[in-house]
């Protein structure tokens, strides 16, 4: 999935659908659950079952959305001075179902939807001016040449993510963006008619020297 700078308007209509319809679901299901201090989760009656079910059929794709409008989900939870223990790293989205073992409040849900929906919201006009930019869909097409390798990579065995991520990945991704991006030029100048005239220009250059 991609950041949310780099997405075309209608993937940032979905994406704010998407996040209002899981609000609404969020929102349903608390409402038909109640706390109870004896148990560990909610309890629940039959419209909360049925809003939970969908709710875990789209938490990984919301959970994707939210944190490509760079919001960070994990928060601190700290036990309380009686219990003790180690103070893990909770993801709020992620862990909805078991948010009153940790004594988080459903209100935090909200807010992180909440300001997901605000970064897509701010940035819809810039989506729709990147639509029309051709440079940006050169740019999607060179991402998805550098990328290729990668992907064979996985398919070999191997994590694709973390041999890009090391120094050797990073430096033939460098490599294939440069020969990319100086494909996308000579492609550029071929269509505008300056081909010829670039060729002319770089023999000159090689001559001269």
């Amino acid at each position: 999935m991609k950041y949310f700078t780099r997405i075309p308007f209608w993937e940032n209509k979905r994406r704010r659908t998407l996040l209002k319809n899981f609000r609404e679901f969020v929102v349903l299901y608390f409402d038909n659950s109640k706390a109870h201090w004896m148990v560990q989760h909610r309890i629940e009656n039959d419209k909360a079952k049925e809003v939970r079910t969908e709710i875990n059929q789209i938490l990984k794709i919301i959970h994707s959305i939210i944190n490509m409008a760079n919001i960070n989900t994990m928060t601190i939870h700290i036990p309380s001075a009686s219990i003790g223990g180690l103070v893990p790293n909770i993801d709020v989205i992620l862990n909805i179902f078991n948010l009153q073992g940790y004594q988080i409040k459903d209100q935090h849900i909200l807010d992180y939807i909440d300001r997901a929906i605000g970064v897509y919201k701010t940035d819809f006009t810039s989506s729709i001016f990147r639509t029309i930019n051709p440079f940006y869909w050169l740019g999607l097409i060179l991402d998805f040449i550098v990328s290729l390798p990668f992907i064979l990579i996985g398919k070999d065995g191997f994590d694709p993510k973390k041999v890009e991520a090391s120094f050797l990945g990073k430096l033939l991704k460098f490599g294939f963006y440069l020969i990319g991006a100086f494909a996308s030029f000579l492609t550029i100048l071929h269509f505008t008619g300056y081909l010829d005239s670039f060729k002319k220009t770089m023999s000159l250059l090689i001559i001269k020297r």
